[in-house]
């Protein structure tokens, strides 16, 4: 085994040492807690998302057996670990170890990539697995070009089938990757379009990603009505506060180090200098930029995520590695000076944001009225404290006789839901019931059919947290329930000896009848 290689690895070691403390010190965050709830009922689709983080999350908790954060997000620290690896691969085969030494520090700094689906649980988490996995198999087609030897691309053709049609039931990106294909054949290989093993691949990548769309069919396809009110231009006018936050976004997600040094290598191969690994690089730029720039145009309309464009920088990283290598080719240090301060950086992204999450006294919010709103921090603090205290206070209920052994919890949007699904609702045992607006319910519109229906005279919480205060509450529950407690219980919860939020738990009784039972 070369040296290189055994670099890597270590460094993939290392990471994911470091990743598991840290997986266990922080609470799960709202997405996260989200995905967790799928994972309760596997299905062909979600409302929101495709599969296979449901999946990948039952698998890593041993169906559901499992239930520590470590455990929820172990699937995104193998996933990033396995993706530093291939992009290793990758780029050893375009130029060398070297530089694929450098695609790994430089994924490793880069905090979408081992931080955002790095470590927190995402569909992102194994859609960079098999996204780069489609690279990699993509690499070697360019790579058996040049060898002249159609035969031996069949293999390549269907794993790059089954491989993009995976990283489709992550995520509906992993589209890009088939028409970076379609780009790269247009402009370059017209070979490809008479190779039937190419549309073979694509046959493969269609029944995968088939049950998608007969879930959604099947769903009158709420999940594209869901996607297209956040993507669709309804009209012309331009939003550039959306566009310089995508922008700014951007810059952060992937370590201001490592976006600046992607842009840079982008410059140098406009200028042409890498023509030993042109094939190689046009490849990439199709696969890449495309995301990229259709993520830009949409920022200048609608808001929209930056972790969405995560896979094309990522994969960017390979650019900015070969620039890298070009620089310090005659330098006998084992890593650039420039990646020691992205590692710098990282580092104390990770130190910093588990010491605020956990100590920081009181909120980071300047809200005085709803104590703690817009503070993110408090989606990942507080929630198994606040499950104990909820747990005491339910058998108080119950043994004063205020509140039945069948009482819900009431839930009328996804966050706070999924967080009282796993913090609150494991120790309580109070399953949640969803009443509302679709649109804000998520996935919780589709799980009340799993769960025993609300019967005239039920009981029920409703927990109203202060950083996610909804307006219209408690009024909206006296259309299912007789009687609603116009002052609720407050509980109140302290971050280094300060207040940081308030959960006010309003206590409805007499269930009337859903309008549809009525």
């Amino acid at each position: 085994m070369s040296n290189y290689k055994k670099y890597v690895l270590l460094l993939i070691g290392i990471s994911f040492l470091i990743k598991l403390i840290i997986a266990q010190l922080i609470g799960l965050g709202n997405d996260e807690v989200y995905y967790w709830t799928y994972a309760l009922h596997l299905d062909w689709n979600y409302f929101d998302h495709p599969p296979f983080v449901a999946w990948l999350i039952r698998a890593t908790t041993l169906n559901l057996s499992l239930h520590q954060e470590l455990f929820v997000r172990f699937g995104a620290l193998l996933s990033s670990g396995l993706s530093t690896w291939l992009i290793f691969q990758i780029v050893s085969i375009i130029k060398d170890e070297r530089t694929g030494w450098y695609a790994a520090l430089l994924f490793t700094t880069s905090i979408y990539s081992s931080i955002i689906a790095g470590l927190f649980i995402l569909p992102d988490s194994p859609q960079a697995l098999f996204w780069f996995w489609g690279i990699l198999l993509l690499v070697k087609l360019v790579q058996n070009d040049s060898k002249d030897d159609p035969s031996s691309s069949i293999k390549w053709w269907l794993w790059f089938g089954l491989t993009s049609g995976l990283c489709i039931l992550c995520k509906i990106h992993g589209a890009f990757l088939w028409l970076g294909v379609g780009f790269y054949t247009v402009l370059f290989a017209h070979s490809w379009l008479r190779n039937p093993w190419m549309y073979l691949g694509g046959v493969v990548t269609l029944v995968l990603a088939s049950p998608i769309i007969i879930w959604n069919f099947q769903h009158d396809f709420i999940t594209y009505t869901f996607h297209s009110s956040r993507v669709v231009l309804h009209d012309h006018s331009l939003n550039f506060l959306s566009f310089f936050r995508e922008i700014f976004g951007q810059i952060f997600y992937n370590n201001p180090i490592n976006f600046f040094l992607i842009w840079i290598g982008v410059w140098y191969v406009i200028k042409n200098r890498y023509s030993a690994q042109q094939s190689y690089i046009r490849l990439l730029l199709c696969c890449f930029l495309p995301l990229i720039f259709t993520l830009l145009f949409l920022a200048l309309f609608r808001d929209t995520l930056p972790h969405w464009s995560g896979p094309a920088y990522s994969g960017l990283l390979i650019l900015a590695a070969l620039r890298l290598s070009a620089i310090n080719q005659d330098s006998p240090r084992l890593a650039p000076q420039v990646l020691r301060y992205s590692f710098a950086l990282i580092i104390v992204v990770l130190i910093a944001g588990v010491a605020v999450v956990n100590f920081y006294p009181g909120t980071l919010s300047s809200d005085k009225v709803h104590i703690g709103n817009g503070d993110p921090t408090l989606d990942m603090y507080g929630w198994d404290q606040f499950g104990s205290q909820m747990d005491s206070l339910y058998r108080a209920d119950k043994d004063s006789g205020k509140m039945p052994l069948n009482s819900r919890l009431i839930i009328s949007k996804w966050f706070p839901a999924a967080h009282l699904d796993y913090y609150v609702s494991s120790k309580t045992h109070l399953s949640t019931y969803a009443l509302g607006n679709p649109f804000d319910l998520h996935q919780y519109l589709l799980t009340n059919h799993f769960k025993q229906p609300l019967r005239q005279g039920d009981c029920a919480y409703f927990i109203q947290p202060s950083n996610a205060y909804q307006d219209g509450f408690p009024d909206f529950f006296r259309t299912y329930f007789d009687e609603v407690n116009e002052q609720p219980i407050l509980l109140k919860q302290y971050r280094g000896g300060k207040v940081c939020r308030e959960f006010a738990v309003f206590v409805l009784k007499s269930f009337k009848a859903s309008p549809s039972q009525r």
